[in-house]
């Protein structure tokens, strides 16, 4: 558990304005008092700091009054202020507000109507942008991250837009077999809006986005291919209207069951003709029944190359061969009619067909007589209670005495076989996800769970996935399964009524494509998770209705941070993409010199879905701070803190590393820095979007006040309140970021990627080794080392100095001055002098000489082991693996909790000559020839 203390305390009134151009306007609800539009512009909702020089500092505010709708009048603007600290500074806790960057498009960048089009200056507004974050670049130009499309916008150092806003690629991670997006069928064209198997549904399918239609195909009496769903022709058509064809009821057995009714291959073609199609299910519309014909494939072959002709799109084709073992009984074969229609047409491309069926001898077959992909349906008969499949045989295994099931052909054996015939398997979707039922009455069937008066998926609940998905990939088969439906008696109840989540976990799965009676949800969800962009719902593509959001509305980039060297931006979203694991925000790399987004470097995990981050600020290249907060304020205010995250840390979902260094509701405040009359503090703000490390010890925290909304600290509305904190353990700050940043020695000396020796002044240098195995040599004055992976040897001299070494086997001669030593991973030694010296070393076994001085130490993980002297040193544990031994430790030192650590925990044990510090069962610390009772 952290500990911070309050260091400095300064506050902006709410009712601050910039100048007398009136704003919020357009505000509706609850003003708090305020009469609007207010008489200038509110200096409020700070979301976003940078230095501006080593005494003030430039704050953002947002877009204005939270929503696009009521902000149009509200200028976006930088502010350049100047808090003076109660406590660090001793002053009045007063904020000094020294001018602003007006940002404008001046050069029409943006290819959007925005609220000031036909103004000269075009000055941008809350309407236009929700700017949520910023950095400043080496040149002096300014990123800022945007929520509303989510755009990164490039502006110069007068607010002048640069460049068009640069929209964000939505990388996502597909595990499809080819890592391509999924393919959506429209199973039998668009069967949940149009009676299925026409021309009219197949059209209405394409439409809605499928890239291929399914027509299952019989033969008419005459040999003719027609799109039906089966042979019997009763419960699709309105032959039973039809007196002329009375004689033709009949009894019939298709694949072993006996039916009675209409069978197509008692009709020919122009008698199917004067046919029309009805919808099958009663609960789907009846409107269209009577008014259109049953097609042939050659005329939905024709329907397809028209849509090609017209729009340019190539729409693919998946017909299914039913009942071929049917068909070849009554000389009527199918396969041979298909192949010469297809070859007929020329359409024979491998990305335009399917063909697939339930069958595997035709199959093989079909597999001789054509190149084009092949798929293995597969079927059961149902689903026990406990969600177990009861198999059943393809028809043509029956026929033959083969006693396999579908289920054999799941197993690894049986998918190595189907993929010597076939590319793909179209399972049923219960085979990937299925579903169990509850039995509160002991009958041995599923209940009524929803009281609807029917049992059906919607009163069941998922089981966990199978490996089906992973099992066909590894055999080189696409995974095509069917079929997925919008009606809720189609959905399990763990998807709440909602088809788009049932098909979020299918595409999350890995499904190559799927069946889907409804393709425009179908083709939406694809969308939202593979398509190109990431859109939030005001995403002008959006607002046209050329795109889809997968992003939802304010959750853009709330949090962006630059690399220690300014060379990358991380835009860091505050909400999940479509697709993406649970509470899981993407954090991108985007190259500044290219100003390309280059990919995702991970994820940051939010402790709860209903959180939302506030910043994200640089401490090193790795390592960075994030603001993460519940949306309570006041009372109702339980999660407020502050992690340090590890880019170069991530677990297998690709989550990056965290670790709390501040609750910000629960601060120490000795002298009472906001003059409350307590020497604790709170943070209780509903946002806090500002977060600015200082220096290894001290960061900078300021809320956003929502003004006139938001009574953090009630009666009243908030104030925006800039705060100084120190924290308990010092952070591995790069010596280019925070204050020191501003002040780096004028005299730099770099290095390349090679091994190099470099040599100092007399006075104040900047080492830069680089990469490679670099000896650094120091001589006088205050210098900074810096060298990135390699084995580094740097020599300080009297100076104070500031070591920053990244990963290798280091050896660091400090000196005599007050030094700061930081180390990557590695088996490193430091030798510190007399100075009161800082040092952290990251994971290997370390050798550390403390010297006389007033030490704060940090080892990291590893065995390590550190000499210390006649100073008052503290030495910080972390959680893992490895423990340090400890020479020299005498009353004058401390010991304190670090990384996954409490120190209330500790415990305290002798072993012979030495004290044991452990926590639980893990040895933290082994402080030799000494003895101690307790710490």
């Amino acid at each position: 558990m952290s500990t911070v203390t309050l260091k400095g305390f300064a506050t902006l009134p709410a009712d601050t304005f910039a100048d007398n151009l009136p704003s919020g306007a357009t505000i509706t609800g609850d003003t708090n008092g305020r009469t609007i539009p207010f008489p200038g512009q509110p200096i409020q909702g700070f979301s976003g700091v940078q230095f501006a020089d080593k005494n003030s500092f430039w704050f953002m505010p947002d877009n204005g009054y939270g929503a696009k709708n009521n902000s149009s009048d509200f200028l976006l603007r930088i502010y350049r202020v100047d808090p003076n600290f109660r406590g660090i500074e001793a002053g009045d806790g007063s904020v000094n507000v020294l001018n602003f960057i007006q940002l404008a498009d001046p050069d029409r960048k943006a290819s959007f109507q925005i609220v000031n089009e036909n103004t000269q200056d075009r000055l941008l507004t809350g309407a236009d942008f929700d700017i949520e974050s910023f950095d400043l670049a080496k040149d002096g130009t300014i990123w800022i991250g945007d929520e509303f499309g989510p755009y990164l916008l490039h502006f110069d150092g007068t607010g002048k837009l640069l460049d068009a806003p640069i929209s964000t690629p939505n990388f996502a991670q597909l595990n499809t077999l080819s890592g391509k997006a999924p393919i959506v069928i429209g199973h039998r064209g668009d069967a949940g809006e149009r009676p299925e198997h026409t021309l009219a549904a197949y059209k209405l399918g394409i439409e809605r986005g499928a890239d291929f239609i399914e027509p299952d195909l019989v033969s008419t009496k005459d040999g003719v291919l027609i799109a039906r769903h089966e042979v019997n022709i009763t419960a699709t058509t309105n032959v039973a209207d039809h007196p002329e064809f009375s004689d033709r009821k009949t009894t019939k057995t298709i694949d072993g069951v006996t039916e009675t009714g209409w069978f197509a291959d008692d009709f020919t073609l122009a008698e199917i003709k004067t046919l029309r199609a009805i919808e099958r299910l009663p609960f789907r519309d009846q409107s269209y029944n009577g008014q259109f014909e049953i097609p042939t494939l050659q005329e939905i072959i024709d329907l397809v190359k028209e849509v090609e002709t017209d729009t340019g799109k190539k729409i693919g084709i998946y017909p299914e061969t039913k009942h071929p073992t049917y068909h070849d009984s009554v000389g009527l074969s199918l396969e041979e009619p298909l192949v010469d229609i297809l070859k007929q047409n020329d359409f024979t491309d491998p990305s335009r067909v399917f063909i697939q069926s339930f069958e595997v001898g035709n199959l093989k077959e079909l597999n001789q007589l054509i190149d084009v992909p092949l798929i293995q349906l597969l079927d059961a008969t149902d689903v026990a209670l406990d969600g177990t499949l009861i198999e059943k045989q393809p028809y043509d295994f029956v026929v033959s005495g083969d006693s396999r099931t579908y289920g054999d052909l799941r197993t690894a054996e049986g998918l190595k076989e189907v993929a010597t015939y076939a590319d793909g398997i179209g399972p049923w979707k219960r085979m990937i996800v299925s579903v169990k039922g509850t039995d509160a009455n002991g009958d041995g069937k599923a209940d009524d769970i929803n009281g609807d008066g029917a049992v059906d998926d919607s009163d069941k609940t998922t089981l966990p996935p199978t490996s089906l998905i992973n099992d066909a990939h590894a055999a080189g088969l696409l995974v095509h399964p069917y079929t997925f439906r919008n009606e809720a008696q189609y959905l399990a109840a763990d998807y709440q009524g909602n088809p788009e989540l049932e098909l979020r976990q299918f595409i999350q799965l890995g499904v190559d494509g799927f069946f889907d009676d409804f393709p425009g949800t179908g083709d939406k969800v694809r969308d939202q998770i593979a398509g190109d962009f990431v859109r939030s719902p005001n995403n002008p593509d959006v607002i046209a209705g050329n795109a889809v959001s997968n992003l939802a509305a304010s959750k853009g980039f709330e949090g962006m941070a630059i690399n220690p060297d300014k060379t990358k931006l991380y835009p860091l979203l505050e909400g999940s993409v479509v697709g993406d694991p649970t509470n899981a925000l993407r954090i991108h790399e985007f190259d500044i010199a290219s100003q390309q987004f280059q990919g995702l470097v991970g994820y940051y995990k939010l402790e709860n879905s209903a959180n939302s981050i506030g910043d994200f600020t640089v401490i090193n290249d790795n390592e960075y701070l994030v603001i993460e907060r519940d949306n309570g304020q006041g009372d109702t205010a339980q999660f407020k803190k502050i992690f340090k995250v590890d880019l170069s840390q991530k677990d297998a979902n690709g989550f990056v590393q965290k670790e709390e260094v501040a609750d910000l509701l629960n601060i120490q405040d000795p002298n009472d820095l906001n003059q409350d009359g307590s020497t604790s503090f709170k943070f209780p703000f509903q946002t806090i979007e500002n977060v600015l490390v200082l220096d290894e010890n001290t960061i900078l925290v300021a809320n956003d006040n929502n003004y006139p909304f938001s009574v953090g600290r009630p009666p009243g509305i908030d104030n925006n309140e800039i705060i100084q904190l120190q924290l308990d353990k010092p952070l591995n700050l790069d010596p280019r970021v925070g204050l020191a940043g501003l002040n780096l020695p004028t005299s730099q000396i770099q290095g390349g990627n090679e091994d190099d020796t470099l040599y100092g002044t007399s006075g104040d240098d900047f080492l830069d080794g680089g990469e490679g195995n670099n000896t650094l040599y120091g001589n006088g004055g205050n210098n900074v080392f810096l060298a990135k992976s390699g084995n580094d040897i740097a020599y300080g001299g009297a100076g104070n100095n500031v070591f920053f070494l990244g990963n290798g086997n280091n050896s660091v001669y400090a000196g005599e001055g007050k030094n700061r030593v930081v180390t990557g991973t590695g088996n490193d030694i430091v030798y510190a002098g007399a100075g009161d010296d800082t040092i952290s070393t990251g994971a290997g076994d370390d050798l550390i000489y403390g010297g006389s001085g007033n030490n704060i130490i940090s080892a990291g993980t590893g065995n390590d082991r550190v000499y210390v002297g006649s100073g008052s040193d503290r030495f910080i544990l972390d959680a893992g693996e490895g423990a340090v031994t400890i020479f020299g430790f005498s009353s004058n030192d401390q010991i304190t909790s670090g990384s996954g650590l409490s120190s209330s925990n500790f415990t305290v044990s002798i072993s012979g000559n030495d004290t044991l510090v452990s926590q639980g069962a893990d040895l933290l610390a082994t402080l030799k020839y000494v003895q101690l009772s307790s710490l």
